[in-house]
């Protein structure tokens, strides 16, 4: 009997727990700064590319360097957005981000990149100064500039860190492993999330979502008990 409730317990724990973070699908037509402290060019621009994933608006970002979320994320979560590069190849994504100039900021480089395309340049950012580590995509697949993407970022403990990508609208099942990445140096355990372009790079986003380690985003029905789900982001 002990054993049972026991196990009902951990059971409970585990549902409560497994949930979205955050989620923007950018649909209102402006940036909100309810959730985002943007920094540079952050502009709402229409849909031209008729992706139905992506519904009638998306996020487009220049020359910002790094525009922080307002909440703070726990240490270990998934990150996925759908994104495009539109000029120099490069987007920055952010991660346990203390502040403009202590942050993790990974950069997924495509065609049209200066800076080692088909790659995933692992950064630190520590005091302003970057560090950099690129490593090749292990699928060897290139990806092009001006075609949208899906990507994953496995957050984990121990400062572990996983990125998989896949054609716009994948479900996790369709996403690839590209590239791992440890930091030995242990640098943050947890902070904001973020966006960084700089000088001429210029990419769009769209669909950003953080949930719990392995929350099931990509429901085979409505679970009915979730605000948002990944399925019904976009179908309005």
């Amino acid at each position: 009997m002990r054993y049972v409730i026991y196990l009902t317990l951990i059971l409970c724990v585990s549902t409560v727990s497994a949930e979205i973070l955050f989620q923007d699908d950018f649909e209102g037509g402006k940036v909100d700064n309810a959730k985002w402290a943007p920094v540079g060019t952050w502009v709402i621009e229409d849909n031209a590319d008729k992706h139905d994933v992506l519904g009638k608006k998306v996020l487009a970002v220049q020359a910002s360097e790094i525009g922080l979320s307002v909440d703070e994320f726990p240490e270990e979560f998934d990150y996925y957005a759908d994104f495009k590069t539109v000029s120099a190849g490069l987007t920055g994504f952010c991660f346990h981000c203390q502040d403009s100039n202590n942050v993790y900021m990974h950069q997924v480089s495509t065609a049209g990149s200066g800076h080692t395309p088909q790659h995933i340049r692992w950064h630190r950012k520590v005091g302003g100064g970057y560090s950099v580590e690129p490593d090749p995509f292990a699928d060897k697949v290139n990806r092009d500039q001006n075609v949208w993407y899906r990507v994953k970022f496995e957050i984990r403990k121990d400062y572990k860190f996983k990125v998989y990508l896949g054609d716009v609208g994948a479900e996790d099942k369709d996403l690839t492993l590209v590239s791992e990445w440890t930091d030995s140096q242990k640098s943050f355990k947890k902070g904001k999330i973020g966006i960084r372009m700089s000088g001429g790079e210029r990419a769009q986003y769209d669909n950003i979502v953080v949930a719990t380690p392995e929350f099931d985003i990509f429901p085979v029905e409505s679970k009915g008990k979730l605000t948002v789900t990944w399925g019904n982001l976009k179908r309005k």
